[in-house]
C-alpha cells in the first residue's frame, strides 16, 4: 500500500504526486537504474484504479510536470520521452480495472499496442535522422558486448589463455543475441506488461482488501490454441533451414516466457491452496529462478496445464464460494 489508512486526502493527493514522480525521474536521471522504466506504467494504473479518472489524471499531469523539470535541468529529457512510451499501459489497465476486463485481454492489448508504437517510433526517428532504429540498436549491444571484454582485458587480473576463453564466450554469446534480437524485444515488452500487471492487482488488493470478486493472476490462463504454436515452433527447430531454426527459436523463446507466466500462476494457486506461509512461498520462488531448470519446470508446468488443468478443483471451489456468497 502506498499510503497509511488515517492519511488526509490532500496528503494522499501530494504523497501520489510525489510517489509518480519519483518512478518517471529515476531512470532517467539516474545511471545504473534504467530498469526502473518498467514500472512506469504502475502509478498510472494504481491511481487511476483507486481514485476517479479526474483526480488520477490530475496526479499524473502534476507528476509528469515535475519530471520534465527534473530532466529537462538534468539534461535527459529524451530518456523521459522515452519512458513516456509505456505511460499509455498503465491508462489500458486502469480502463481493465474499473470495467473488471479479464486480466489477460488487458495484457494483449498492452503488449500490441507498445510494439506499435515502439515500431512506429522507431519508423518515425529513422527518418528523421536518416538511420535505421534497429540496427542502431544492435550496434549499441554490440558495443555493450566489446566494452565488457575490454573490462576483463583491461583489468589485468586474467592471463592470455583465459582472456582468449573469455573473447571466445562473448563471441558466441553475441551471435546467439543477434539471432534472438526479436524475440528479446517482444519478451522485454511481454514481462513489462505482466510485471505491471502482478505489481498494480498485488498494491491494489492491500488498499482494498475486499476486491475478493476481481480476478485473480493465479487463475491466469493462456488460449489453449497457442499450443499449436508451441507444435508448429518444434516443426521449425528440426528442419534443416537455418532461417525457419533462427524463426523457431524466436517462437520458442516468447512461448517459453509466456507459459512461464502461466507455470507461475499454477505455482502461485498450488502454494494458496496448500495455505503455505508467506517465508516459505518466497523461498519457492528464488529457488525456482535462481537455476534455468526451475524456470524450464515452471514453463512445462504451464505448457501440461492444456491438458492437465491442474487448477480445476481451486477453480470450481472458488465458483461455488462465490455462488454461496
Amino acid at each position: 500500500m502506498f499510503f497509511r489508512a488515517g492519511a488526509t486526502r490532500q496528503t494522499e493527493t501530494i504523497g501520489a504526486i510525489a510517489v509518480t514522480a519519483l518512478v518517471f525521474t529515476v531512470p532517467a536521471v539516474f545511471p545504473g537504474l534504467e530498469w526502473f522504466h518498467c514500472l512506469m506504467p504502475l502509478p498510472a494504473y494504481y491511481f487511476l484504479s483507486v481514485y476517479d479518472r479526474k483526480q488520477g489524471a490530475v496526479i499524473i499531469a502534476w507528476a509528469l510536470g515535475i519530471a520534465g523539470g527534473i530532466t529537462l535541468w538534468a539534461g535527459t529529457m529524451p530518456v523521459l520521452l522515452f519512458s513516456l512510451t509505456l505511460l499509455p499501459v498503465g491508462f489500458i489497465l486502469a480502463k481493465a480495472d474499473r470495467e473488471n476486463e479479464p486480466a489477460l485481454r488487458a495484457g494483449i492489448k498492452s503488449v500490441v499496442y507498445l510494439v506499435l508504437v515502439w515500431l512506429i517510433s522507431g519508423w518515425l526517428v529513422g527518418l528523421a535522422t536518416q538511420s535505421n532504429a534497429y540496427l542502431e540498436l544492435r550496434q549499441s549491444v554490440d558495443h555493450g558486448f566489446e566494452a565488457t571484454f575490454a573490462m576483463y582485458r583491461d583489468s589485468g587480473r586474467f592471463p592470455a589463455k583465459d582472456l582468449e576463453e573469455i573473447k571466445l564466450f562473448i563471441a558466441q554469446l553475441r551471435e546467439q543475441v543477434a539471432r534472438l534480437f526479436p524475440a528479446l524485444l517482444l519478451v522485454s515488452i511481454i514481462s513489462t506488461v505482466w510485471l505491471n500487471i502482478v505489481a498494480g492487482q498485488r498494491l491494489l488488493k492491500r488498499k482494498d482488501p475486499s476486491r475478493t470478486n476481481r480476478e485473480d493472476l493465479k487463475n491466469w490462463h493462456l488460449p489453449d490454441f497457442l499450443v499449436w504454436l508451441v507444435i508448429l515452433t518444434g516443426i521449425a527447430l528440426l528442419v534443416p533451414d537455418e532461417r525457419l531454426n533462427t524463426l523457431g527459436l524466436n517462437m520458442g523463446l516468447v512461448l517459453l516466457v509466456l507459459y512461464l507466466t502461466q507455470g507461475l500462476a499454477i505455482v502461485s494457486s498450488m502454494m494458496q491452496k496448500w495455505s503455505l506461509p508467506k517465508a516459505v512461498r518466497v523461498i519457492t520462488y528464488i529457488l525456482l529462478f535462481l537455476q534455468v531448470y526451475g524456470i524450464g519446470f515452471v514453463a512445462v508446468l504451464g505448457l501440461a496445464d492444456v491438458w492437465v488443468d491442474f487448477r480445476k478443483p481451486r477453480l470450481k471451489n472458488d465458483a461455488d464460494d462465490t455462488s454461496v456468497s
